[in-house]
C-alpha cells in the first residue's frame, strides 16, 4: 500500500480542477499526481490552518512549478507561467473583495475584524507584529512567513513572490476607500513584510 492511500489528501477546489483548463489535461494530470505525492510525503503540522495553507496554496503552487520547470521552463518563464494562472485562479477571491470594498464604511469595518480575519494566520507559521490601528491606518509586521520557509525547505523560495502577488491582486483595487501598501516583503529578501491599509479620501493617504 503506497503512503497517499493511507491518509486523506485533500484537494483544493479553488485550484483542482480550474487549472486544468489553463494548462491541459496532460499537463494537469501531472500536476495533480505532484501534488498528491508532496502531501502525502509532507511532514504535516498539528495546526489546521496551517495544513489548510499547505493544501490550498503551497503544495499545489510548489507541484505546478516543479512540473513546468521539468517541462523545460526557466525560472522566469515558469513564475510568469504561475502568476497567469494565479490570476485567474484567485479571481473569485478579487471579486468577493472589490464586493466587500463597496461598503460606505469598509475601513472602519476592517479596523473592527482585522485581528479575527488574522487567526487563519496562526504564530506557528507566522510571527505578526502590531503597529497600528487607528483612524488613519492598519499597520502591522509580519516577521516570519510560512510559505517562504516551506517553499524554501523544497528549494523554490522565488515562488512565494507569486503569492505575495495574489495578495496584490485582491487588496491593490479593493476600494477607492482604501490604499494597499506592502513596499517590503521576505520574498524580495527584507527582514520583515510590512503590511499597511491607509485610509484614503479622494486617492491620497489621510495624513
Amino acid at each position: 500500500m503506497s503512503q497517499d492511500s493511507k491518509i486523506e489528501i485533500p484537494m483544493s477546489k479553488h485550484f483542482f480542477p480550474p487549472l486544468l483548463a489553463i494548462i491541459g489535461k496532460e499537463k494537469y494530470e501531472r500536476v495533480f499526481a505532484r501534488y498528491r505525492d508532496l502531501y502525502a510525503n509532507h511532514d504535516l503540522p498539528q495546526n489546521q490552518f496551517l495544513r489548510l495553507h499547505l493544501s490550498e496554496g503551497i503544495l499545489p503552487g510548489l507541484a505546478f512549478y516543479q512540473i513546468l520547470k521539468e517541462s523545460g521552463e526557466s525560472q522566469e518563464s515558469a513564475l510568469m507561467s504561475i502568476d497567469h494562472a494565479f490570476e485567474q485562479l484567485f479571481s473569485d477571491n478579487v471579486k468577493k473583495m472589490k464586493k466587500l470594498g463597496r461598503l460606505p464604511f469598509i475601513y472602519p469595518l476592517l479596523r473592527l475584524f482585522i485581528k479575527r480575519a488574522m487567526r487563519p494566520y496562526p504564530p506557528e507559521g507566522w510571527k505578526i507584529e502590531w503597529i497600528q490601528n487607528d483612524k488613519k491606518a492598519i499597520r502591522f509586521n509580519m516577521k516570519s512567513c510560512f510559505y517562504h520557509d516551506i517553499l524554501s525547505k523544497y528549494g523554490a523560495p522565488e515562488l512565494t513572490a507569486s503569492f505575495c502577488h495574489v495578495d496584490d491582486l485582491i487588496y491593490g483595487n479593493m476600494s477607492p476607500d482604501l490604499l494597499w501598501q506592502r513596499p517590503m516583503t521576505i520574498a524580495g529578501g527584507d527582514a520583515y513584510c510590512d503590511f499597511c491599509f491607509a485610509r484614503a479620501k479622494k486617492g491620497r493617504i489621510l495624513k
